[in-house]
């Protein structure tokens, strides 16, 4: 992809627009000024195999295994700490060490500070960042400025939005062990490169949810309630010292003022229509498939909203679904329609339709919610398809808005920026261990594989787990605590919506009360 902007009439220019991106222009490569998005090419092709794999509510209840909130307190949260502890010390060590072999390539006689804080960012346990994107001495150097300005090493890590209403991926909204294991792993690194700053780390996680809300339309209580469980589990962590949880939407309003503000927004609305505009005549939600590969064929803004259609698809809140689910703030628990008609209209994604008929009835009105009626009703499908089409041209909006604007780098100057998608210049940072490095908390389902006498955590799509008969893990007694005892709240919302707080292979460790052994040799 070489182009970054719309190839249609470019939005109007104004001071504060004009002199932004200028400096983007100068200050960032054509691919960081690309707009990016998670691949979910794959969870299309798992549901296209196994559309009806989804545990029933009454199949539910009688997989699951339920375990008392005290219990999953008193197990889970101390063996996550310690494994943060131990973690760290490994890395500490580590990156002094590699530090001293590299002495040569840092062109120092000693090493400083530094240069053993590069290392800890160049360690391929987090990092799976390539040389052309960011070499050590430019790692060094950026790290050495802030030490000269007697910062701390700031890390900034856009991440966390929020768990879509996705039944094929998850089963509710609230964050879940998925999420718990990537903060874990967050604030290891936040504490080696804070052992190694004379100035220390400051390791912000720049939640986005409330950024891509514009296109994917999350009620904003399910992202605040998101957004707090994740500081409450930072501080469950004994990590807040290093690590914190702030609001994009927030982070960036500190440095705008409200005209400068209104301007971004009225440039992005300006973007998302004319990238509609331009394109929204070549898309066919009839035949989408077809009209996206010729939109992708035209590189630029094109490929990229081909690309994010495909991926957005199963993070948009539908309206056209109708009201399938229930239990806002806390999350949605979806009815067995609900998640069947989401799971054929995935599964039918690809495939053109024929006999669509209206898209609105004579009312005017979108088609009703499908229960009771074929789920593949290609009029329900055509207004889907249309929804994500819309989302897509909103979320590109959004996102080369924000990058023409240079907000990040702009907010943070001196800050080292990870991402979930290597690119030049950032850190490719892995949220989950190396066999899951793929995915992301918020876009899947946590749980644990227990083998060999040890319990290994995963991230795996709802569908792929109850495809293959995991035990959804259940919780109880939380609400009732969740009132005087604040940090059973997190617990709570999963417990209120019956979401698995995880998933595990084998159920026998959590029935006879081993599974806290298994979790001592936990590894980040």
């Amino acid at each position: 992809m070489t182009s970054t902007a719309p190839e249609t009439s470019a939005p109007a220019p104004t001071r504060f627009v004009t002199s932004r991106r200028e400096r983007s222009l100068r200050d960032l490569t054509t691919e960081q000024r690309r707009s990016q998005i998670s691949d979910g090419h794959r969870l299309i092709r798992a549901v296209r195999a196994r559309p009806f794999q989804l545990y029933t509510a009454r199949r539910h209840a009688t997989r699951a295994v339920t375990l008392d909130a005290e219990e999953w307190m008193a197990g889970v949260l101390p063996a996550m700490r310690a494994a943060v502890s131990r973690t760290a010390s490994a890395r500490l060590d580590t990156a002094l060490a590699r530090a001293r072999k590299r002495m040569a390539e840092y062109g120092v006689k000693r090493v400083g500070s530094a240069e053993a804080v590069a290392e800890a960012l160049s360690d391929n346990k987090w990092f799976r960042t390539q040389r052309e994107h960011v070499g050590r001495a430019e790692l060094r150097d950026r790290v050495r400025d802030a030490l000269a300005h007697g910062e701390p090493v700031e890390l900034v890590f856009p991440l966390f939005s929020r768990k879509p209403f996705s039944p094929v991926k998850n089963r509710g909204v609230a964050p879940d062990t998925a999420e718990l294991h990537s903060l874990a792993r967050c604030a290891a690194l936040a504490h080696t490169v804070a052992a190694l700053s004379p100035t220390g780390c400051r390791f912000s996680v720049v939640a986005d949810g409330h950024k891509y809300n514009r296109a994917c339309r999350t009620p904003d209580a399910v992202v605040d309630a998101y957004q707090d469980t994740l500081r409450r589990w930072v501080r469950e962590l004994d990590a807040e010292d290093v690590l914190r949880v702030v609001d994009y939407e927030e982070w960036v309003a500190g440095s705008l003022g409200a005209a400068d503000l209104r301007e971004r927004e009225e440039y992005y609305l300006r973007q998302a229509a004319a990238l509609h505009e331009r394109h929204g005549r070549r898309f066919s939600p009839a035949a989408p498939r077809d009209s996206l590969a010729r939109l992708a064929d035209g590189g630029g803004t094109g490929q990229q909203l081909a690309h994010t259609f495909w991926s957005i698809a199963t993070s948009v809140h539908y309206t056209a679904l109708g009201t399938g689910h229930t239990g806002l703030p806390d999350g949605p628990c979806y009815s067995d329609g609900y998640q069947e008609a989401y799971a054929q209209y995935v599964a039918h994604l690809g495939r053109p339709l024929t006999g669509t008929g209206p898209v609105t009835g004579p009312d005017g009105q979108r088609p009703a919610a499908p229960y009771g009626r074929t789920a593949a009703d290609p009029a329900l499908h055509h207004a889907l398809r249309e929804e994500a089409w819309r989302a897509a041209c909103r979320y590109v909006a959004i996102s080369l808005t924000d990058r023409d604007l240079n907000l990040v780098r702009e907010t943070a100057p001196r800050a080292v920026k990870l991402t979930i998608h290597g690119k030049p210049g950032e850190l490719h940072f892995t949220t989950a261990a190396s066999r899951d490095a793929n995915m992301t908390a918020q876009h899947s389902t946590g749980g644990y594989a227990l083998l060999d006498g040890r319990a290994r955590p995963t991230f795996r799509y709802r569908i792929e787990r109850e495809a293959a008969g995991e035990t959804p893990v259940l919780l109880h007694g939380a609400a009732d605590r969740a009132e005087r005892e604040p940090h059973f709240l997190p617990l709570a919302r999963l417990e209120r919506t019956q979401q698995p707080v995880a998933y595990v292979d084998d159920p026998a460790p959590l029935l006879d009360g081993t599974f806290p052994h298994l979790l001592e040799a936990l590894e980040l």
